[in-house]
C-alpha cells in the first residue's frame, strides 16, 4: 500500500508536463543559467558536513550551450528522490534586468535547536502575514510549506516582466518588516541585488525537498480547516491558476533613501547582543581568521572593496577547522563603517567567501572582536604572560621588531 508521500509523489509526477509548461512561460527569466543541487560523495559529506552542494549551472565557457529546457523543468517536477540532482532553481532576473516573480525565503535549517518548534511558529505567523499583505495589494501570493520543520518560500507572479530594480525594492521594502514580526534574522529575497553586472541568485522551484523526503504544500488561505495546507493536485491546480500581479511601483533612483535601500545587505540578527547569543548557540569553539594576508593575498591597489585571490590552501584549512569550531570572519575592512557601507562591504566580503568556497559562519561587523578560542591572524604576535610568565614579553619582543620593521 503507497505510503502518504508516494501518493502525492505520484500526482507530482504526473502533472510534471503541465507545471513545466507553466513554469518557462511564468518563472524562466533566463534560459542560459540556472541552479542545481549535486550530491556529495561520502567523502566530500565528510569533509563538508553536508549531502549536497547548490551550484549555478553551467560553466561560464558552456553558457549559451546547455540551457534551461521543458526536458529540465519536467524532471525536475517529476523527481521522487532527493538523492538524485534532478532538484534545479530558476534566477531572478533576466539579461535586460526584468523580472517575472519575486521570491522570500524564511529560513528553518537545524531542526534540533532547543527553540526550533518556537522558531518554527514565528516563521509561520510572519509568512502568514507577509501573504495577507500581498493579498492586500491585489497580488496572488503563493505561500509554500517547503519542509514541514517551519522553513516557508512565497512567490508572487507579475502579469508583465518588471524592471528588477522595482521588484527589488519592493520586496526588500516588505522583508524590512522582520523584526516586528518577532523573526530572528532577515529573510532572503530573490532577486537578492540589482548589480548591473550579476547574473543574480537563484530560488529553488517547489516540489520535492533537497535533502528530505517531503513536497511542498500550498497555503489554501482557509485558515479555519483543520488542515488549511494543499498537497498534490490540489496545490497543483492552485499554482497553476495563479495570477500575475500589477507592476511594482517605480522607484526614483535619485532619492536618497532609495539609493541606501538598494545598496543595503541582508541583516541577520537584530542586534549586536543577538548576534553574539548566536555564537554562542552552537555549543563550539569559536575561531577569528583575518581575511587579508591568512585567507586572501594582500592586494595594492587601494581600493577597500578590492579582494585579492585566495591562499593555496585556505580552503582547506577553513575546511579543517569548521570540524570542531565555527569560524568568525574578522577583518580591519570592516572598521569604522556603518549603515549602508558596512552592509555593502560585509556583502562583498560574504559573496567572495562563498565564491572561493571558504568555510565560514560569520562575518563579524560589531564593535571589538568578539570573544573566541583562537586569533588567526599574519601579523598576530603570542603573548601568554599567565602561562609562561616574564619571558613571554622577552620572547615576543624580536617578532614584533621584525614585524614593525
Amino acid at each position: 500500500m503507497a505510503t502518504p508521500h508516494e501518493i502525492i509523489g505520484e500526482e507530482w509526477f504526473e502533472r510534471a508536463s503541465e507545471l513545466a509548461d507553466w513554469a518557462m512561460e511564468k518563472l524562466v527569466n533566463r534560459k542560459d543559467v540556472w541552479g542545481q543541487y549535486s550530491v556529495l560523495t561520502p567523502a566530500e559529506r565528510r569533509r563538508e558536513g553536508k549531502a549536497y552542494k547548490a551550484m549555478t549551472l553551467p560553466r561560464k565557457e558552456m553558457r549559451g550551450e546547455d540551457m534551461v529546457t521543458i526536458d529540465k523543468l519536467t524532471r525536475h517536477f517529476s523527481s521522487r528522490h532527493h538523492r538524485k540532482p534532478q532538484i534545479i532553481g530558476l534566477h531572478a532576473k533576466s539579461k535586460e534586468s526584468t523580472s517575472k516573480w519575486f521570491g522570500i525565503d524564511i529560513d528553518m535549517h537545524d531542526e534540533t535547536k532547543t527553540n526550533a518548534e518556537d522558531h518554527a511558529r514565528r516563521n509561520l505567523n510572519a509568512a502568514l502575514m507577509w501573504w495577507k499583505e500581498l493579498q492586500q495589494k491585489g497580488y496572488d501570493p503563493l505561500l509554500f510549506n517547503t519542509n514541514n520543520l517551519g522553513g516557508y518560500h512565497i512567490w508572487v507572479l507579475f502579469e508583465n516582466p518588471a524592471p528588477t530594480v522595482d521588484v527589488y525594492a519592493m520586496v526588500k521594502t516588505m522583508v524590512e518588516t522582520w523584526e516586528e514580526k518577532n523573526l530572528d534574522e532577515e529573510p532572503e529575497t530573490f532577486p537578492k541585488k540589482v548589480k548591473e553586472d550579476s547574473i543574480g541568485s537563484w530560488f529553488k522551484l517547489p516540489g520535492l525537498h533537497h535533502t528530505r523526503y517531503h513536497y511542498v504544500s500550498l497555503w489554501s488561505g482557509d485558515d479555519w480547516l483543520d488542515d488549511p495546507w494543499l498537497t498534490g493536485h490540489a496545490a497543483i491546480d492552485v499554482m497553476l491558476e495563479a495570477r500575475g500581479g500589477p507592476p511594482p511601483p517605480r522607484v526614483d533612483l535619485d532619492d536618497r533613501d532609495t539609493a541606501e535601500l538598494l545598496q543595503r545587505g541582508r541583516k541577520s540578527w537584530m542586534s549586536i547582543a543577538a548576534t553574539e547569543r548566536k555564537f554562542k548557540r552552537t555549543g563550539r569553539a569559536k575561531v577569528c581568521i583575518d581575511l587579508d594576508g591568512v585567507l586572501a593575498r594582500r592586494v595594492t591597489s587601494g581600493k577597500n572593496t578590492d579582494i585579492g585571490p585566495p591562499m593555496d590552501g585556505a580552503v582547506e584549512f577553513t575546511r579543517e577547522i569548521n570540524n570542531y569550531a565555527d569560524i568568525i570572519v574578522l577583518t580591519s575592512r570592516m572598521s569604522g563603517l556603518t549603515g549602508p557601507k558596512a552592509d555593502e562591504m560585509k556583502a562583498k566580503i560574504e559573496e567572495w567567501l562563498g565564491r572561493h568556497q571558504i568555510e565560514y559562519d560569520h562575518v563579524w561587523d560589531g564593535p571589538g572582536k568578539p570573544p573566541a578560542h583562537a586569533y588567526i591572524d599574519d601579523k598576530a604576535v603570542s603573548v601568554r604572560p599567565e602561562y609562561d610568565g616574564q619571558k613571554a614579553f622577552t620572547g615576543a619582543l624580536p617578532l614584533i621588531e621584525k614585524l614593525c620593521e
